[in-house]
C-alpha cells in the first residue's frame, strides 16, 4: 500500500508517525527518511530510545540541512523570519547544490532501506523535496515501483502532490487548515509539533 499525506497544514508527519506506531506495534520493521529535516525532534529522540529495545526494528535517516527552511516567491518572508526566530533554527534561502546533494543522499538511503525489505518505509517531506526540485518525480516513481516489487508499504508526506504520485498512491489524505496557532503567532510547541 502507498499512503500519501499531503496538504498545506499540520498533520502530515503526525499521521505518518501514527502509522509507524501501528507497524511497530504489530512487530513490523520500519525505516524512515526525513527529507528536508536534520534537526533533533521529539520523534527522533523517541526513535533513538526505541532502537535500543530489541523487539522494535526501527531506523531513520535525516536528509536535509539542520537549518533548512526553503522560501519561494509565494512565501511571506516576514512571517517565516518571525517563525525562524521563535523556533531558534532555520534560515531563508534558495536551494543550493548542498541541499540537492543531501536530498539525493536521502534518495539513495531510501533505495538501501528497500533492500532490507521493511514492512513500512516512510518518506517524510519527500513531496516538498520534489516541489523544490531536490528530487524528481521520476525518482519517487522508481522508489514506489521498487517498494511494490519488494512488497514494502510506503508513506509519503509533504506539501504539494504531483498528479503522477497521486495516481500511484492507494490512499491520499489532504490536510486542510480550519484553525491553526500559527495564525496567532504561535509557531510550534515542542512535544506537540516537533
Amino acid at each position: 500500500m502507498i499512503y500519501t499525506f499531503c496538504g498545506e497544514t499540520k498533520g502530515k508527519t503526525s499521521s505518518a508517525l501514527g502509522t509507524i506506531v501501528r507497524a511497530l506495534g504489530d512487530g513490523g520493521k520500519v525505516r524512515i527518511l526525513f527529507f528536508m529535516k536534520h534537526w533533533k525532534t521529539s520523534e527522533t529522540d523517541f526513535f533513538d530510545k526505541l532502537a535500543k529495545i530489541p523487539e522494535f526494528d526501527v531506523l531513520y535517516y535525516q536528509a536535509g540541512d539542520k537549518d533548512f527552511i526553503f522560501v519561494d516567491e509565494a512565501t511571506n518572508r516576514a512571517t517565516m523570519e518571525s517563525a525562524r526566530k521563535q523556533l531558534k533554527f532555520g534560515k531563508l534561502h534558495e536551494k543550493t547544490e548542498e541541499d540537492v546533494k543531501k536530498a539525493q543522499m536521502g534518495y539513495m538511503k531510501a533505495l538501501n532501506y528497500l533492500d532490507e525489505q521493511p514492512f513500512l518505509l516512510v518518506l517524510d517531506e519527500i513531496l516538498v523535496a520534489v516541489k523544490f526540485g531536490l528530487i524528481s518525480v521520476q525518482q519517487v516513481r522508481h522508489l514506489l515501483e521498487q517498494a511494490n516489487e519488494k512488497k514494502v508499504h510506503v508513506v509519503l508526506t509533504g506539501r504539494g502532490l504531483p498528479k503522477e504520485i497521486e495516481k500511484l498512491s492507494d490512499l491520499v489524505t489532504e490536510m486542510k487548515k480550519i484553525k491553526h496557532p500559527f495564525d496567532s503567532g504561535v509557531y510550534a510547541v515542542k512535544g506537540l509539533d516537533y
